[in-house]
Formats: C-alpha cells, structure tokens, sequence
C-alpha cells in the first residue's frame, strides 16, 4: 500500500511525485519504458518562466539559450516573441525530475500498466507483474492514457502530428528559436531550434508527415540524407473530459490534454499540473480526507493551459491562408508581438476591409498569442 502512485513517468509524472517524496509521504511511479524519455517525442524547446513558474533550477540538461521566437511568415515577413527560453536534453531533463522524486524515497517501477480497479480503501493498480494499493492515484501516462479512459474520465480525444530531424552544426546565428507559418502547415508550423553542437529541424499539425518534413528541409536547403536522427509522435490537441479528478484521481499533463493546441507546447503545462496535483495530494493525505483531490479538476480548468480561447484560435489557424498570414506580417514586420496594439490593430483592418469582417476571429487569436508569449512554450 502506498501513499500516491503515479502511472508515468514524464515531466508531470515525475513533477508529482518528487512534491509528494518531498513531503515524506510514500509514493511509487510506475513506467513501462526501460528508459526514461525514450523514445524521445518533443521539440525539446522552453522558456525561462516555465521552470520559475514550476519552481525547478536550472541543469545540466539546458543545451543552448535563446532570446525568444522568431516568427518567419509568408512574403518574407516575420516578428519576434521577446521570453528567453532554452533548447534542453529532454531525456536528460525527464531522468532528473524522477531522480529528485527517488532521491527524497519515491519508488521507481520499471512495469506496464494494465488495469485500475477502485477498492474499499482507495485503488488497486494491476501491472504486468504485480499488484499495488494506493490511497490517491495520479494519472500521467501521456496522450494515450489508460488511466482515464479506464476510469470513463475521457470522452473524446484529437491529435496533431509530429515530426523531427536532428542535424550536427547549426544553421542559426541568432539565438532565436525560428517558427515558420504558412497555409501548407494547416495550422500548425515547421521549426529549427538551435542546440550549439546540433539544431532540431522539424514540422507539425494536423498535416504533418514525413513527406512534407522533407519538403520543408528542402526550401531550408538542408540534405535530409545528413540527419542522424528521426523523431515523431502525437500532440494532444482537443481533449474533452467529463472530468480530470474523481475522488482519489488525478489526470496531469498530456495525459489531461493540457497541450497548447495552438503552440502544441506542453512541457510548461506537464511541470504546473504535476506540481499542483502533488500539492493537492499532500493536502488530502495531511487531512485525510482524500475527496479533497476533486477540487484538482476546478483548479486546473482555471489555468491558462485550458483557455478556450486557446482551441478557438488553433481551429481558426487551421483555415489562414498564406495572404492572411502575410496581413499579419505587414503590422508587425521586423517588430515585436506584443507591440500589436488593438489601435494597430484596427487601424489595418481600415486599410483591409475584409478583416474587419472576421473581427471576432482576429481577436481571438490576438488573445491566444498574447497568452501563449508566456505559457504556450
């Protein structure tokens, strides 16, 4: 019988149970890949606010330091996104937060999950090898979750796409980290994310494919054939809960569908959801009266992680073409967002009538780019 245990073993995973070991309080991770973080799925980018609003030092996993975004759009236009941030060794970065967690006396369980099944005293967990008690169960086992599909907690789920190659060298000289947009992206957007020794060159969203990764690699006028890795996986995109927390449940991270939709970011949000359901478990325990964990769902859906404003957007971009991206590059060309005032912002849709018809629209992802500066990466 533990305390807490925690199905997965990623940056919420290991966030939760590291705040639970810290308190004294038994708990035990249970992670079905022999290493943690392989196979490696992630753009591997973040940005300084994510770690402070987590509370986590920086480490040894930080592999290059950038100024922020930039922005590359159609017709040669692009703008900036001033938030320093850091390209970083995402399974080093995993590895460490579940090594705090084991180092303050969480357990480690190289074993499969298969089965919840709720019991007089709290949860039973069934792996492939053996069976386990808990008191709170946290659920962090990543976009295709069995927690909470066994629990019923899930009724709907969408991905977007992923892929990405790694290069020796670097083909950036400016410490951004370079976002492309464009109606071939549907949406989502390619990227080149500096590392020092290395550069991450990848693309997602509803589209993505191998196929147009290529393509992309091939206008960036890089040989695809000198890449020395390949790295591809699935991005939550719209999850719909009838719930994150049932009495003794919590469901963090991608696990929780807590991914920018938008930005398709969610390393910040893995770390916030991890932290916070560890500090709601604390409290249950400390009181003992675990009901208090279904206070978790409330609390959750009050972050900016879970805006709605967030899947709004994304489902608009999906539909810009490469005219309206260039609109956008003409207001902020060379400039940074959050320049973007509502009066400049009016003030082109004079000169353009037909945006000031898609008021609404323009607003929208006005909003969600504001908010996604600070938490969308």
């Amino acid at each position: 019988m533990y305390d807490v245990i925690v199905v997965g073993a990623g940056p919420s995973g290991g966030m939760a149970s590291y705040t639970i070991a810290l308190h004294g309080f038994s708990v035990a991770i249970i992670e079905r890949k022999k290493e943690i973080g392989k196979p490696l799925q992630c753009g591997e980018g973040i940005n300084k606010f994510c770690l402070e609003d987590a509370g986590l030092p920086k480490g040894e996993w930080i592999k290059w330091k950038v100024k922020g975004v930039k922005s590359i759009l159609p017709g040669g236009y692009y703008f900036y996104t001033k938030q320093e941030g850091y390209s970083i060794d995402r399974v080093a970065f995993d590895k460490w937060i579940v090594e705090k967690g084991v180092e303050n006396g969480a357990k480690l369980l190289n074993e499969r999950f298969k089965t919840i099944i709720k019991v007089a005293d709290g949860w039973k967990i069934i792996t492939n090898k053996n069976e386990y008690y808990a008191k709170i169960v946290i659920g962090a086992d990543g976009p295709s979750s069995s927690v909470s599909y066994q629990l019923g907690l899930l009724k709907n789920r969408e991905y977007l796409r992923a892929y990405q190659y790694k290069f020796k060298g670097n083909i950036i000289n400016d410490n951004w980290f370079h976002i492309y947009w464009g109606e071939e992206f549907r949406g989502g957007y390619g990227w080149v994310f500096p590392r020092g020794d290395e550069y991450n060159v990848g693309i997602g969203g509803v589209s993505a494919s191998i196929e147009k990764l290529n393509l992309f690699c091939k206008k960036l006028g890089l040989d695809v054939s000198k890449k020395f890795s390949i790295v591809k996986g699935a991005i939550p995109f719209n999850f719909e809960f009838k719930s994150r927390a049932e009495n003794g449940i919590m469901i963090v991270g991608d696990a929780a569908g807590l991914t920018n939709p938008a930005t398709g970011g969610g390393i910040h949000a893995a770390l916030v959801s991890g932290k916070m359901a560890g500090e709601i478990a604390i409290e249950s325990l400390e009181k003992e009266k675990i009901e208090i964990t279904l206070r978790y769902d409330k609390m959750i859906k009050r972050t900016p992680f879970l805006d709605p404003v967030h899947i709004k957007a994304a489902k608009y971009l999906q539909k810009w073409k490469d005219d309206d991206w260039k609109f956008l590059g003409k207001i902020l060309n060379g400039k940074y967002f959050h320049e973007l005032s509502l009066f400049k912002s009016f003030l082109a849709g004079i000169k353009n009538p037909k945006y000031m018809l898609r008021g609404r629209e323009m607003l929208t992802i006005r909003k969600s780019m504001k908010i996604n500066q600070k938490y969308g990466w």
